[in-house]
């Protein structure tokens, strides 16, 4: 098949459909280049028209195929069309300065990432995909069956310089933003692990149970700094984010603001009695008070290991004004 066919129609791709970038925000003569990935090239909805054709050359059929096309901090821009890709070896996305963006085609953002995923059945002992250097990622999914025992193991999404190095300072920037972690009932039990990162934003984001719970949605730990996760919703999780052992980083290590942890079961954060240094505040928990019924220790035991809690909302509205002070 030597053309394939993606809609731009507007709104398609939110506000990076067709951009019109002048030329002299670009150093020299390098501009970013814009690539496209079809997992399901071969679907009846690729037709001739009303459609405008993509050349094969930067099309791809898988991610990591458009990844690796992709010139470092060049401002590539990769477009996945709707349609899951089933992976069989991590996706490395290791090139910095890239954008992964969805195709809306009119969903929730909290249920887009079911039908744009990355997920694999057959990665038993890595995450499905690893991020390693700065990019934005929006809309998509990712789902694993990892079922090992390790920090990281477990997570569909590894944000760390590799699965088995011992540097741990990237990555850095990431900004992932309205993707989705379900977990299908396989044996994944985490949407992201997150070992030694910086300046990272996961935003508007969804980690759902689906099947069975999360052991917990989000793991944090290494020498972190400004790791933010802001307006997330965690449903049918133990635990929405659980802390392990913090080393160096920058303060805060860790702000976590206007995240809803939905069903009764859930609590928010595990390991909260570990040294790390964040903010918890203006959350709202299904839970009915700060106590451990919130978290697995006391906030003043939060607050003794560097974690301050203020602002939150919790199901009993009687204590919503002073149970997280």
């Amino acid at each position: 098949m030597s053309t394939q066919n993606f809609p731009f129609a507007e709104g398609a791709f939110g506000p990076f459909a067709a951009p019109e970038v002048p030329h002299s925000f670009h150093p020299g003569d390098v501009q970013g280049q814009v690539f496209y990935v079809n997992a399901n090239s071969t679907g009846s909805d690729d037709v001739d028209t009303p459609w405008p054709e993509v050349d094969e050359k930067i099309c791809f059929s898988t991610m990591q195929g458009a990844i690796d096309a992709c010139v470092d901090n060049r401002g590539d821009t990769i477009y996945v069309k709707r349609g899951g890709e089933a992976v069989t070896s991590t996706v490395l996305f290791d090139c910095p300065g890239i954008k992964v963006i969805t195709q809306k085609w009119g969903m929730s953002p909290a249920f887009r990432g079911e039908y744009t995923s990355l997920y694999s059945t057959t990665l038993t002992g890595d995450p499905t995909a690893i991020i390693s250097q700065p990019c934005y990622i929006e809309g998509l999914g990712f789902v694993g069956s990892d079922a090992g025992t390790s920090f990281f193991e477990g997570a569909a999404l590894l944000l760390r310089v590799d699965a088995t190095s011992t540097a741990t300072a990237d990555p850095f920037g990431v900004h992932l933003y309205q993707c989705r972690f379900p977990k299908w009932g396989w044996d994944n039990s985490k949407g992201i692990a997150i070992d030694g990162s910086s300046d990272c934003l996961i935003e508007e984001c969804y980690f759902e149970g689906v099947g069975a719970d999360f052991a917990v949605g989000i793991y944090v730990q290494g020498a972190t700094a400004n790791i933010e996760v802001r307006d997330c919703r965690f449903r049918d999780c133990d635990y929405a984010i659980q802390h392990g052992s913090f080393t160096g980083g920058g303060n805060p290590q860790c702000i976590y603001k206007g995240n809803i942890v939905a069903t009764a079961d859930s609590k928010f954060l595990k390991g909260a009695g570990n040294t790390a240094s964040g903010i918890i505040c203006d959350n709202f928990f299904y839970t009915d008070s700060a106590t451990t019924s919130t978290n697995d220790a006391s906030i003043a035991t939060m607050e003794t290991a560097g974690i301050a809690s203020t602002g939150n909302h919790y199901s009993t509205e009687v204590g919503e004004s002073h149970a997280g002070l």
